[in-house]
């Protein structure tokens, strides 16, 4: 995960761009170009911070979280589906970062 401190980048999510700030949630990208984003003095590496559970988020908070880790949301129609893909986001990003460590 990757935190912009300087300048703007544009993000592509669910088809749109979105402006990535200083202000913006940590987000996640491949690690190639999150290494080049840090080399290039706009964004530094994060690690991943402990989210409000998401049962207390509303369906725009959790859409937004989804999108930060890179999961389309937009076709879930309840909360519980969107939390049930970020669950599985997480658990899909825990495996690749342990298979990355052998």
């Amino acid at each position: 995960m990757i935190k912009i401190i300087k300048g703007t980048y544009g993000r592509v999510v669910n088809g749109s761009v979105e402006a990535m700030t200083k202000r913006s949630a940590p987000f996640s990208l491949t690690e190639a170009r999150e290494a080049e984003l840090v080399a290039a003095g706009v964004a530094v590496k994060v690690e991943k911070t402990e989210h409000e559970p998401y049962e207390s988020m509303k369906m725009a908070e959790l859409r937004k979280a989804a999108a930060a880790l890179g999961v389309d949301a937009s076709t879930a129609k309840s909360k519980k589906e969107v939390i049930v893909m970020l669950e599985a986001a997480e658990e899909t990003a825990k495996h690749d970062t342990a298979a990355g460590d052998k």
